[in-house]
């Protein structure tokens, strides 16, 4: 047999034989010549290519960089200066290969008050162990993240002080003529390609207009009565391609686009095309091999001290890394960057109703792999405004109450959730609505693809699809975030419940992108693409609170948000209103006007009826009101004087998003030993 046709063969057949007994994806599947198949849209949108995310553009190994400097521990108070002064000397010597050197911390314990500092390109910051016999870093001081790699900036986030990514050549500025180009594509057509030549990096700016915003249905928003704002006309929709070949006016890209743009909302040539000046961020930057840990702290995350990595370089890395107790852990800013076996470990559930992150995309082309989170309360992996992908989360591991994958804010786009886990939780590609300060639709253009998850809320927006394929989970509709109505359409589910042929779809395409090799060059055999399994996870236990006469407690353990604390805001923070004793409780300071207690419903909830206990011995309100979030407003539930130790109010079953108990006024601190909230069925 010819040898080439038997190498075909023997592509094809474990494809053919895994198809056999697990469905395809109709919108991704082998064809007939082992290629992969993309089912597009009526628009032509398909499914991107996104095994361009990681290190160097994907595919490609981290590297192994020779040690220069060894550290040891000093055993005394602050060991940042000696560390400071290592990295110092590496990043003056000269870069060879892509590298300058790696600073190695020997096994123990070291104690830094501040933040380390990587802002040179080339070097590398190497531990000794990521368990108890390694290196660890021991965070104290003033608020700060373990390491921060980018030019002495604490701030790194894409479009503040770092702006070299978004720097063009206005000379070169012309305009996208196309009527419409389908996310997925890498073919776009410009008024003028003569000042571009191929290997150009170039820069895409999509507007924000009104018409876009108003087709998006994002310009209704209103909270408590007043308007909210989605985009601001003033951003820009912004990503970085390479030509790699002109034919006419007609530019072929490294990459595909991972939003589609549409002229009739856009404008005929607002969509500009420029070329890119060369970047200025640091490159070949990694993080190896530590532990970083800061005492375990019950707290909100927006009084919690320490984080712990902050990425704003290019082409960087962060791998086998454990971070015990940092709260927004860690902040991935710039472009191609892998972050492989990173841990998040939380003590406590993160406290209140707004919602900390640990892994937060904020740049693109990033692959997040075989990393693992366990916390409460917690968005495990968001992304920021109008951030372009391809972005990827490939085999995560993510446990905790309460604590979902869900992009946050403002229209990212080109987002891969593969074979991730979250059996506690959901993934959710969904309209936010009024949430946060109007975060509104946050992602188009997502594929959750063979994961295992608790529930889904996959949403299609306007002009736009999402994606759930060989998914297994419930899945949920819902109306954008504190409504009631209209329901969103429902995304595209694929297979649901049943995994699909091709086990990894990054793993396909970096394969038929790069070749067997760029799966061993990351730590995949050549059995992943159809073999990898996926991660059977027994769920937490899920505390039930259930009341003889009123049924099962609604509140019990949501998030609380509450003004007016007392200083020790631990002891009597609102949760212990929350949890079911009647010996803890929320107190409110004594000067406090109208504190209130929040309960973040998490989704809409059907109640009736209300419970209220005050402390015996602290029975101080003499007024208060109970109201609900309804359709992003706030309705009066019940009203009241006197509470003590049992108060209990009825009223038409009312479907809210949250519940909040404002007390107007109180003859010393107000305190609060239980709320909850009940459906009560009527009596027979």
């Amino acid at each position: 047999m010819n040898r080439a046709i038997l190498n075909i063969l023997l592509t094809i057949l474990p494809l053919v034989l895994t198809a056999q007994t697990k469905p395809q994806s109709q919108w991704v599947h082998p064809g007939k010549n082992g290629k992969l198949t993309y089912k597009t849209t009526a628009s032509g949108d398909r499914i991107m290519d996104f095994s361009y995310a990681g290190y160097m553009g994907g595919g490609v190994a981290l590297p192994n960089i020779a040690v220069k400097k060894i550290i040891k521990p000093s055993g005394g108070a602050d060991d940042l200066q000696q560390i400071q002064a290592a990295i110092e000397e590496v990043a003056a010597m000269p870069m060879i290969n892509g590298s300058r050197g790696a600073v190695l911390l020997s096994a123990g314990n070291y104690t830094c008050s501040g933040p380390i500092i990587l802002s040179a390109s080339g070097v590398i910051l190497k531990g000794s162990g990521m368990d108890k016999n390694g290196t660890t870093i021991h965070m104290t001081g003033n608020p700060h993240a373990a390491i921060i790699i980018g030019r002495n900036n604490t701030n790194i986030r894409l479009g503040s002080t770092e702006k070299a990514d978004d720097g063009e050549i206005a000379s070169t500025q012309t305009y996208i003529t196309d009527a419409y180009v389908p996310a997925g594509t890498n073919i776009i057509s410009v008024a003028d390609a003569k000042a571009f030549v191929v290997g150009d990096t170039v820069i895409i700016r999509r507007p924000v207009t009104d018409a876009w915003v108003h087709f998006m249905r994002m310009d209704d928003m209103y909270r408590d009565g007043k308007k909210e704002t989605w985009i601001a006309k003033t951003r820009q929709g912004v990503i970085r391609r390479k030509i790699v070949a002109i034919t006419g006016n007609k530019l072929a890209l490294n990459i595909p686009v991972s939003d589609c743009y549409d002229a009739r909302y856009l404008g005929a040539t607002s969509t500009t095309v420029a070329k890119a000046e060369p970047s200025q961020r640091i490159t070949q930057v990694g993080v190896e091999n530590l532990h970083i840990q800061c005492p375990p702290l019950e707290s909100d995350y927006g009084h919690a001290p320490y984080s712990a990595i902050r990425v704003g370089g290019d082409d960087c890395w962060v791998k086998d890394v454990l971070c015990e107790e940092t709260m927004n852990a860690t902040v991935l800013a710039g472009n191609r960057i892998t972050m492989e076996h990173v841990v998040v470990k939380h003590t406590y559930t993160n406290l209140g109703a707004s919602k900390p992150t640990d892994f937060s995309l904020e740049g693109s082309q990033n692959l997040i792999d075989r990393c693992e989170i366990n916390g409460g309360n917690t968005y495990f992996v968001w992304t920021s405004v109008l951030v372009p992908g391809p972005n990827v989360l490939l085999n995560c591991t993510f446990t905790g109450l309460g604590s979902r994958i869900q992009p946050h804010q403002r229209w990212a786009t080109g987002m891969l959730v593969d074979n991730c886990t979250v059996p506690d939780g959901g993934i959710d590609f969904m309209n936010r609505g009024v949430a946060g300060s109007g975060h509104g639709w946050t992602m188009g253009w997502a594929v959750a693809w063979n994961c295992i998850a608790k529930t889904y809320i996959i949403q299609n927006p306007p002009g736009a699809t999402n994606w759930a394929i060989g998914c297994i989970g419930t899945r949920q509709q819902t109306a954008r975030l504190f409504d009631s109505a209209p329901i969103e359409p429902e995304g595209t589910f694929d297979s649901h419940n049943k995994p699909v042929a091709i086990q990894s779809l990054y793993l396909a395409q970096l394969k038929e992108r790069l070749g067997m090799q760029a799966l061993k060059n990351i730590g995949y055999s050549s059995n992943s693409i159809t073999e990898f399994k996926n991660k059977q996870v027994k769920p937490q236990y899920v505390p039930v609170l259930i009341d003889k006469d009123l049924g099962k407690d609604e509140a019990f353990h949501r998030p609380v948000n509450t003004s007016g604390n007392r200083e020790n805001s631990l002891k009597y923070n609102g949760d212990k209103a929350l949890d079911g004793s009647s010996q803890t409780y929320w107190a409110a300071n004594d000067n406090a006007a109208t504190p209130y207690l929040e309960v973040d419903m998490e989704g809409p909830v059907d109640i009736n009826t209300l419970q209220i206990s005050e402390p015996k011995g602290l029975e101080h309100v003499q007024e208060y009101k109970v109201e609900g979030q309804v359709n992003s407003d706030w309705k009066l539930l019940a009203r009241g004087t006197a509470v003590g130790q049992n108060k209990i109010a009825r009223f038409p079953k009312t479907t809210v998003w949250k519940v909040r108990l404002t007390v107007l006024k109180s003859s010393a601190y107000p305190a609060i030993s239980d709320f909850g909230l009940y459906l009560v069925k009527p009596t027979k």
